[in-house]
């Protein structure tokens, strides 16, 4: 990912990620980080996705995999600013978790971003649809802890 980004410079880019759930559901897993397509659409604040490639990517991982690891959600970078869930990034996240044709309810969004000295780091959320009543929104973001293992 952070080649990808570096390649893009200025330019916002992502991806996809690709992987399982736990058990229980309370963790997320990613095994593979698949970049961006030859037809997506990189721009200074903006990122749009070359969906054609993207499943087929996903694809290819499900077949390969015999279906223990799918999509779990997008990532991207934010080349100028933090990592944090923009307005259109939470309405992205939205999308994902209402489109049946994902087969994930709680997808994940993964920005990386800069710090104040343009030092990149990155931070991770995953959605959940809240059951509360209207006065509550109906949909909770989480940001999660990460744990890289080699």
């Amino acid at each position: 990912m952070q080649n990808a980004t570096n390649q893009k410079c200025q330019l916002e880019t992502g991806g996809l990620l690709a992987g399982y759930f736990s058990a229980d559901n309370s963790e997320v897993v990613v095994t593979k980080i698949v970049t961006a397509g030859p037809n997506a659409v990189h721009g200074i604040y903006s990122y749009v996705p070359d969906y054609e490639a993207d499943r087929e990517a996903i694809g290819k991982i499900y077949d390969e995999t015999d279906g223990l690891e799918s999509y779990l959600g997008d990532w991207h970078s934010h080349p100028i600013g933090g990592a944090y869930l923009s307005w259109r990034d939470r309405r992205a996240l939205k999308n994902i978790a209402r489109f049946e044709g994902n087969f994930v309810e709680s997808p994940v969004m993964l920005i990386i971003g800069l710090d104040l000295d343009d030092i990149p780091y990155w931070k991770a959320w995953r959605i959940f649809r809240n059951p509360g009543s209207f006065l509550i929104s109906r949909w909770c973001f989480q940001e999660l802890e990460a744990r890289i293992f080699e």
